[in-house]
């Protein structure tokens, strides 16, 4: 956004350049926030002050500088514009970050503030969309037609930064899998939609067998490393489209969209001995393997919303751990009730 914004501050009155900031704010809080709303409140007031300032200290600048040198050469008259320009950029980064870091302070504590300052991605970022921004600003107050060649590498820009900040933001830090939160968003919209068009959708729940003991036995860097690899298996051992998302602790969550009761009872045995065959290696040299318990829900046989699926996938989830773990089990129609499809069916005698 800066650098749409740093260009309408450098050519637009402070007060225009602040109505914008909280139009395109509101915009952006219309389709995409999803943070509270006074923390949108606060973030749009900085930004407004910042651009703001920006636009009142290049005005004043430049009209100070050139109503007192009206005789001034064209070079002069550069290098006047170059400072104001600068003197600027710097305002509006002085008056964000302050503003920033305090609400920082005030809500995470002062040891924060030194996370916030070294913040040396982001401050790549400020600059380049500081410098593409004065780019764009000067090219349109002298060859407006040249300020269309930026449009590729700024949407390019964009395109990365925003691509990064969603993948960060949906992803789960220490097992690259989807999060809790983006996880269940993904699988709510599924379930809507195979519901609506009467096509299959699973839901898996899976578990670490004895997790605290692996933590308790090789340390928490260790655990950590295995559940990584439980991740990875498990998204390797189902399908691209399939989402895996870690749903808390040593918990995760699958939605295969399309399959029935049958195939995706296949589906989790598949990843159960996968997980089965994982070794990773601790500290201290010793090998450690774990295995899941994995419960698994339908929606044409459970029928419900996403909540429904999840209590029956957790409820055979349970019934599986109680059943001497590593296995799988598939909720009935019938609360609290599962079936063992990898059970042989029973031959009735022959008379």
């Amino acid at each position: 956004m800066a650098v749409w914004l740093l260009p309408i501050a450098l050519l637009l009155p402070p007060a225009y350049v602040m109505v914008t900031v909280v139009v395109l704010r509101a915009y952006v809080y219309a389709r995409v926030w999803r943070g509270q709303l006074l923390k949108w409140a606060y973030s749009t007031a900085a930004l407004g002050l910042a651009y703001g300032g920006a636009s009142l200290v290049h005005r004043l600048v430049l009209h100070a500088t050139m109503d007192t040198n009206v005789t001034a050469s064209q070079f002069t008259r550069g290098g006047i514009a170059a400072v104001s320009l600068a003197l600027a950029i710097l305002t509006y980064w002085v008056v964000n970050a302050v503003l920033i870091a305090a609400i920082v302070v005030m809500t995470a504590g002062p040891a924060a503030l030194r996370s916030f300052l070294q913040d040396r991605e982001g401050l790549v970022v400020d600059a380049v969309a500081a410098c593409l921004g004065t780019l764009a600003a000067v090219l349109w107050a002298t060859e407006p037609m040249l300020a269309v060649l930026l449009l590729p590498p700024v949407l390019l820009l964009e395109h990365q930064l925003f691509s990064g900040l969603r993948q960060a933001v949906r992803t789960d830090l220490l097992t690259d899998v989807a999060n809790p939160q983006y996880w269940r968003e993904v699988a709510g919209r599924e379930v809507e939609r195979a519901a609506a068009s009467h096509d299959h959708l699973a839901i898996l729940m899976i578990d670490v067998d004895h997790f605290k003991s692996v933590n308790d036995q090789h340390g928490h860097l260790a655990g950590d490393e295995v559940l990584a690899a439980v991740a990875r298996t498990i998204a390797q051992a189902l399908r691209p489209r399939d989402l895996v998302g870690r749903l808390g602790g040593e918990e995760f969550g699958a939605v295969l969209s399309g399959l029935n009761l049958l195939d995706a009872e296949g589906a989790a045995e598949r990843l159960r001995t996968q997980v089965r065959d994982i070794r990773v290696r601790a500290d201290s040299g010793a090998w450690i393997s774990v295995t899941v318990s994995v419960g698994v829900s339908e929606l044409s046989v459970t029928g419900g919303d996403l909540h429904t699926l999840l209590d029956a996938a957790d409820t055979a989830l349970y019934i599986a751990k109680a059943a001497g773990r590593n296995c799988v089990r598939v909720a009935s129609p019938q609360p609290g009730v599962v079936i063992d499809l990898s059970a042989a069916p029973v031959q009735e005698p022959s008379s």
